[in-house]
């Protein structure tokens, strides 16, 4: 590698594999999705999930650990418990089975124990890896690695089969919306092929991915205009916002996600215009 990380033009793409954790829930979908990157003898691992000895075991067959690849680094999006619970479990194994320190990266350190804040690009033994960018909203530390070819691996910024849960204080809707128009943007420009969510299905073509982009941000203004005009009904209870904006029918298991999204399109309002 070269001190510029620069990559072989000629060296094929990294490989990318879904682990999908046992964890499923209206929050998890199907389960927590850990990505592990293989490129040539190196692995990264990203968002562990929890710390479920059986998902380890097949974290660490993906990895090829036992095949004489070697571990890389471990990289959470998020400080969400569903992303990072197994993060130093997972690291520990890692360094033991590999005979070497095992850097773990995370946006915000304090939030897992024994991390430092992850450099903007990964580079490994045939150059770059991937880019990290920052993309707060769902939590103000999510970032997402767009690994060279187009892949972007975007933790809970986007979710395939459901809309991303904000939280605030911690989430924001305003910097969710700016960070999807960022993604918008790197799709027209050619740079994202494929997205690969924090749970759910891939967004697998450079149309699917803009137009799940599109789709969200769509949805969030749609979701704010509901709340704008459902208060100036006078809905000023949260019980009443859920009835007036999700309908009388909302699913027990989903009253906690809307709830939270409703804080976080009133929050939205209460800005500065």
């Amino acid at each position: 590698m070269n001190e510029e990380g620069l990559r072989d033009e000629r060296a094929p793409l990294p490989e990318i594999t879904r682990v999908r954790a046992p964890n499923p829930g209206p929050l998890t979908l199907d389960g927590t999705n850990t990505y592990v990157v293989r490129d040539g003898d190196q692995a990264w691992v990203i968002d562990p999930g929890p710390r479920d000895a059986g998902h380890l075991a097949a974290v660490e067959e993906a990895a090829g650990l036992a095949r004489g690849v070697r571990p890389a680094g471990v990289l959470v999006t998020h400080r969400h418990d569903d992303h990072i619970e197994a993060a130093g479990t997972l690291r520990r194994r890692l360094e033991n089975r590999g005979g070497t320190q095992v850097p773990l990266w995370a946006a915000d350190p304090a939030a897992v124990p024994g991390s430092r804040i992850p450099p903007g690009r990964l580079d490994g033994d045939r150059g770059t890896l991937g880019h990290v960018i920052h993309l707060p909203g769902h939590t103000a530390d999510s970032i997402a690695l767009l690994v060279v070819g187009g892949r972007l691996l975007v933790g809970d910024t986007l979710l395939g089969g459901s809309s991303t849960v904000i939280v605030p204080p911690d989430g924001s809707l305003g910097d969710f919306l700016q960070s999807l128009r960022v993604l918008r943007a790197l799709c027209m420009d050619g740079r994202i092929s494929e997205i690969l969510p924090g749970h759910g299905e891939a967004f697998s073509s450079p149309p699917a991915a803009l137009a799940a982009i599109e789709q969200a941000i769509e949805h969030r203004l749609a979701r704010v205009e509901q709340v704008r005009a459902a208060r100036a009904r006078g809905a000023l209870t949260m019980p009443r916002l859920l009835r007036e904006v999700y309908g009388p029918d909302l699913a027990p298991e989903l009253r906690e996600g809307a709830e939270w999204n409703l804080r976080a399109a009133i929050e939205h309002l209460s800005g500065p215009e």
